[in-house]
Formats: C-alpha cells, structure tokens, sequence
C-alpha cells in the first residue's frame, strides 16, 4: 500500500470513529446526528462557561440555533468543535456564525471550526460547495482572516504533497456589523442587532471601533433573544420584547465583587486592576437580579440562562432570576437541548420553550 493510499486509509478510519464513540462518553441528552426535528426551533448549548479561563466541566459560550433542520451559530468560544462532534453536528453544514463580540470566551474557537470546515469541504479536491459567512462587529474581518491564515499554513504542506486543499483558496468571508438594526435575512430567520452595554466602561477612542451586539432571532415559532454579554440594557430590553425566549448570559457576584482586598486579614486598598475588574462584572454584565428585572420588562416568555460565572448551583441562579421574573427559567448545560415546537395539527404554534425530548 502506498503512503499516500494509506494516509487516505487512515484519514477514513479517524472520520468513522467519529460515529462509534462509546455511548459511556456521550452527554446524555447530545442529539444524535438524525435527532433533530425538521420542524421547530431546537436550542442546542455547546458551551455554557462564562470568561476566558478554561473548565473542564463546562466549554466556553456557543450556542446551536436549529430552525427547520438549518443550523446557525451563535459565538464561539474555545471548545466548540469538540461539542459540535458531541453532539453529531456536521460543522460544514453550518454556513453561517453570529459572533456577538470578539472576547476571547465567545470567539477564540473559531478557528477550530473553520478547520472543520475546511477539511471537510476542500480535502482529498472534492472543491468548495459553499461560502462560509461570519457576521460580527469590528474587529470580526480581521479575526477572520487571521483564522484563514492559521489554517493556511499547515495546509499549504498538505497543497505542497498534492494530499488535498491545493488551490488553498479562501471559503470565508465576514460581514462586520457596524449599526443597529436588520442584519441578516433568509427564508428561516430574520435577525436584528442591538448595541449593548457590555463595552461602556471602555474609553471612548476604543469604543468607537469597537462593538458587542445582542441578537434578535425572529423565526416561523417565536422571537429568540440572544443577549451576548451585557450590563443592564434599555436597547436590549426592546430587542427582546414579547420574545418566546431570552437566552442570557447570568452571573453570580458573591462575595469580593466590590474589588476589596483578597489578602486574607489586610484592609488593603485593591489595586486598579481589581476595582476595574469589579467595575466590569457588576455595570458589563447582568447579575440574576437584572436579568431578571430586563425579562420581566420584556415581557419574555421564559429564560434560558448560560455563559455562567460564579460558584452557584443550577438551583441557585434559577432562584435567584425568579424572585424578578415569573416566567418559566432554565439553566443550560453544555449539549442540552431547547425546542420551540412547530405548530400543532390546529396550526397553533406552541410558543413555549421546554427540553427537548
């Protein structure tokens, strides 16, 4: 057998055990990849780890939307590509990727994905089928192309053998989002952005070239709000009116969100660096009380919590959303699964969000 042969041999194997992992290391309710429904709106979080240190409970923040079968990604944070494989979804299948801002927990896994992607549509010369396309705020082209560029050059050893990806052409183009507003639209989703305020202790000069957006997903079940990451927000609690689901970043200050001292028996002043950090996680993100307070004046129908931070338990953040909001509150983990039903035999859409069975 000829090096080359066996290289391709070995690559088909590696691609089958993807399908035979042993159901002892799957997450108990990752969808299989013929589990998703053709109609209605399935939630699938990848990852549900809030900030850039890495766990190895839970990844960092991406979430699946499924609508009808058609797959869009919300962030992508590192660990993604390992869920998507959990999970038996197909990345390439996935031609579109919503990046909310460009922290590194929400868009250092993209190059793993588009690695995926690469591999799975241009190796061996099967050719490209399609356009990969990422929309985000600035700098989203730039992280873009410097993701490309990671890739390329270890497939150019591959082009440099013949082994496959030999026109090493570009599959992925960004579309930076740049105002509030309708961003995108297909014969599935409508989608609108909405600045938030996860970036307003940051001085002016970097603000102005520099964004986080909340989405607003409008599709043929219900309306679904995904807030990125965000302090309290007027522009986020219209985006999100009257929607079947909020999907919401949640944190836990406990106690030091003050920037004290943590040097044990000292009244130290806390350094800058530490009264900033206190000041980013109590105005930039959205403790239980807010989050609760901005689903109830949305007027939600229900609360789907991830990107958590802090020591809580599930029950914890659940309780602590719904002394401020009535609605029905979940608490994700990594691979649950979320659907919005399609309409009964009536034609009545159920609008109700619930685990998937």
């Amino acid at each position: 057998m000829s090096l080359r042969l066996r290289f391709f041999v070995l690559l088909g194997l590696a691609a089958a055990a993807e399908f035979t992992v042993p159901r002892s290391v799957r997450a108990q309710n990752a969808p299989r990849p013929n589990s998703i429904p053709a109609k209605g709106d399935v939630i699938l979080l990848l990852g549900t780890h809030g900030g850039p240190g890495l766990t190895k409970e839970r990844s960092e923040p991406a979430t699946l939307l499924i609508v009808d079968g058609r797959p869009y990604l919300i962030d992508c944070g590192i660990g993604t590509m390992r869920r998507l494989l959990e999970a038996g979804v197909n990345s390439a299948a996935i031609g579109t990727i919503f990046i909310t801002h460009d922290h590194p927990d929400h868009a250092l896994g993209l190059s793993g994905v588009l690695e995926n992607d690469f591999l799975s549509d241009d190796f061996g010369g099967r050719g490209r089928s399609h356009t990969f396309n990422i929309y985000g705020p600035p700098p989203t082209a730039q992280l873009v192309r410097a993701a490309y560029n990671y890739i390329r050059i270890s497939y150019s050893t591959f082009a440099a053998e013949n082994l496959g990806a030999s026109a090493l052409a570009d599959p992925f183009e960004a579309h930076e989002i740049d105002r509030d507003g309708v961003v995108f639209h297909d014969d599935k989703i409508r989608v609108t952005a909405a600045e938030n305020t996860h970036f307003q202790l940051m001085p002016g000069e970097y603000r102005a070239r520099m964004k986080s957006y909340a989405y607003r997903f409008e599709t043929p079940y219900g309306a679904i709000v995904f807030t990125g990451d965000t302090g309290p927000s007027a522009a986020v609690e219209k985006l999100a009116a009257s929607a079947g689901v909020l999907v919401s970043e949640v944190i836990d200050l406990g106690a030091g969100a003050n920037g004290a001292s943590t040097v044990p028996g000292t009244s130290r002043e806390p350094s800058a660096n530490a009264r900033a950090l206190a000041a980013h996680m109590s105005k930039e993100h959205l403790p239980m009380k807010d989050l609760g307070e901005m689903a109830t004046g949305a007027r939600v129908k229900s609360v789907l919590m991830t990107h958590f931070v802090g020591a809580g338990s599930a029950n914890q953040f659940i309780a602590g959303v719904k002394k401020y909001y009535s609605g029905p509150v979940f608490a994700g983990d990594d691979l649950a699964r979320y659907c919005l039903p399609a309409p009964d035999t009536s034609g009545a859409a159920a609008h109700t969000l619930a685990p998937c069975e």
